[in-house]
């Protein structure tokens, strides 16, 4: 696939203010408007005090062990919700989420499931799909509270940011209502940061280190609220993905 021409440098100073640039240097976006302030600054306050809402972050490392840096969280012109985070890894649906050795964090199911040509529910595989995570469980008042601002559902289509690359992707998975900025092992191998120690003989990864390392800030994530389908198979998803992400932002992207 030949790279759109949008090219990202890699902050070397400090994350410049919200207001004066929403997005790392070299990402030709508009400035959109801000969704909610107060909702993106929760993340911070979570990094730096592991309070979100007034909740305890309860995740297992923290959000000071893995920090979200959510620089900007906006709607877009057209309506496409973009946020500037952190890049963590998500494992669930592969083989090795779903085999024995598998990280205590890791599960097998993903919060979008497909059907296969036996009628059989199937995970969405992480490590052949790009996928993102959005926030989704916690105490009533804050649960979803990421999908009621934003409109952006488990399904949606969207594309990725980060080292130079534009990467389609489609929300798979979920995660604790503290955490935002998490990427399959596909995205992660799609950005060039490949998170898999060990393969076996068919490719599939059979172990990871310290279960993934982050990007640590900068990366973009654009989603379109809306743009599910409802016609995904495990064979089908990741042509799709790549279609729809990238017709998508073909589409909205500054001319």
């Amino acid at each position: 696939m030949k790279l759109l021409a949008i090219m990202l440098g890699v902050a070397a100073t400090a994350t410049p203010s919200v207001a004066a640039r929403p997005w790392p240097v070299g990402v030709d976006l508009p400035s959109g408007e801000p969704i909610s302030e107060n909702y993106r600054r929760q993340f911070a306050l979570c990094d730096d005090e592991g309070s979100f809402r007034g909740y305890r972050s309860r995740y297992t490392r923290g959000c000071a062990g893995d920090p979200n840096r959510v620089t900007a969280l906006r709607r877009l012109p057209g309506g496409a919700i973009a946020y500037v985070s952190k890049l963590a890894v998500d494992l669930d649906g592969s083989a090795f989420a779903c085999g024995p050795n598998h990280g205590r964090m890791d599960q097998c199911p993903t919060s979008l499931m497909l059907t296969d040509a036996a009628g059989r529910e199937v995970p969405v595989d992480a490590d052949a799909v790009p996928y993102v995570v959005i926030p989704e469980a916690g105490p009533p008042d804050v649960a979803g509270e990421f999908a009621r601002l934003t409109g952006v559902h488990v399904g949606d289509f969207g594309v990725v940011i980060a080292n130079g690359r534009v990467v389609p992707v489609i929300v798979a998975d979920t995660v604790p209502y503290s955490k935002l900025g998490e990427g399959s092992l596909a995205l992660h191998r799609a950005l060039g940061k490949e998170q898999c120690a060990t393969k076996d003989q068919r490719g599939v990864c059979s172990r990871v280190d310290d279960e993934g390392q982050s990007i640590s800030s900068d990366v973009t994530t654009i989603i379109y609220p809306g743009s599910a389908r409802n016609d995904l198979t495990p064979r089908n998803i990741a042509a799709v993905v790549r279609r729809e992400g990238m017709r998508l932002w073909t589409q909205s992207r500054p001319k």
